[in-house]
């Protein structure tokens, strides 16, 4: 494998998954495309730790994935329920017979040359090989592909942990049969979710059996029409005032995301500069135990021009 999952998200083998979570809600905010604008290499590492996380976050996948890398024969496939290891077949009857199909005076089947008493088996079919006792053959039963579903929410609910319906219509195999059926799952919003983050809900795809049920993928656009900008946690708001209010002071009402209002006032006969950032803790997006700030950037509008008179008194004032 040419990517270790593990050094990406600094964890190790023994970590639990509680760890493999913790580090990656961490490495999920430092690299994260918004707090890092227009940088390419913060992306690629954004999408290598979610890429890592799918995997390690995941029992049966984390355990598929260390088995392969103990296990680099690309002919071999672990089969999760039963902890073996499974290859095709054609491979397993040439180490069997010397890397030779078609033994004198065995007829060939389809599929399997020189093999008679098999008939119908196909070329490529896998079977699967038990580990510490005597060998037996099964056939595996691969999961199904996810489900994918592309979701798009507002921003403002992600404020606060909220849950929205998804409708989801899967296949489903009995007695040989494949119907339809359609399902609405509810799906819990955490607060504080990214845009393209990807939500795995697990065994609610297509079903093969009871043993073998596929997962659903969702993944979240955020949708955001409102004044504030994102980056992280942090919200941002571009706020533009007059020189004079620059200068002699204001007052603002602002609307929070959170359906509160929050009166600012800057009538202390400070002034405020071109460009000047004031960054209010704690009003920002929650994620965890972790909540940004509430950032104004600060723009003014300087007059095109004055009179005399105004630029008389001005002087007389400064």
């Amino acid at each position: 494998m040419s990517e270790n999952f593990y050094e990406v998200l600094g964890v190790n083998e023994k970590s639990s998954k509680d760890d493999i979570k913790k580090a990656y809600r961490s490495l999920s905010m430092k690299w994260h495309p918004d707090k890092n604008p227009g940088n390419l290499d913060c992306v690629k590492k954004f999408q290598q730790i979610n890429e890592a996380y799918e995997t390690l976050g995941d029992d049966t996948k984390r355990q598929e994935y260390d088995f392969k890398r103990s296990n680099p024969n690309p002919f071999m496939r672990m089969n999760s329920q039963s902890g073996g290891m499974e290859m095709p077949i054609d491979e397993i009857f040439k180490s069997f017979f010397g890397g030779a199909f078609g033994m004198p005076g065995m007829p060939g089947m389809p599929g399997m040359p020189g093999m008679p008493g098999m008939p119908g088996m196909p070329e490529g079919h896998r079977i699967h090989i038990f580990h510490g006792g005597p060998m037996g053959f099964q056939q595996a039963i691969q999961k199904p592909t996810p489900i994918i579903k592309n979701i798009q929410i507002n921003i403002d609910q992600i404020i606060t942990p909220t849950s929205i319906p998804v409708d989801i219509e899967r296949w489903i195999i009995d007695n040989n049969t494949k119907t339809i059926e359609k399902e609405t799952i509810y799906i819990n919003i955490p607060e504080g979710l990214d845009d393209n983050e990807i939500i795995i809900i697990r065994d609610k795809g297509n079903i093969i059996n009871e043993q073998c049920k596929g997962d659903v993928k969702l993944i979240f656009k955020i949708i955001n029409e409102t004044q504030f900008k994102r980056s992280g946690l942090d919200l941002i708001l571009e706020k533009t005032i007059t020189l004079k209010d620059a200068l002699c002071g204001f007052t603002f009402e602002l609307k929070h995301l959170n359906g509160k209002s929050y009166t600012l006032n800057n009538n202390s006969g400070s002034i405020v500069y071109p460009e000047y950032k004031k960054t209010i803790p704690k009003l920002g997006l929650t994620r965890a135990n972790n909540t940004g700030n509430l950032i104004i950037h600060f723009h003014i509008n300087f007059p095109d021009k004055l009179t005399d008179e105004q630029i008389s008194k001005l002087g007389e004032i400064l």
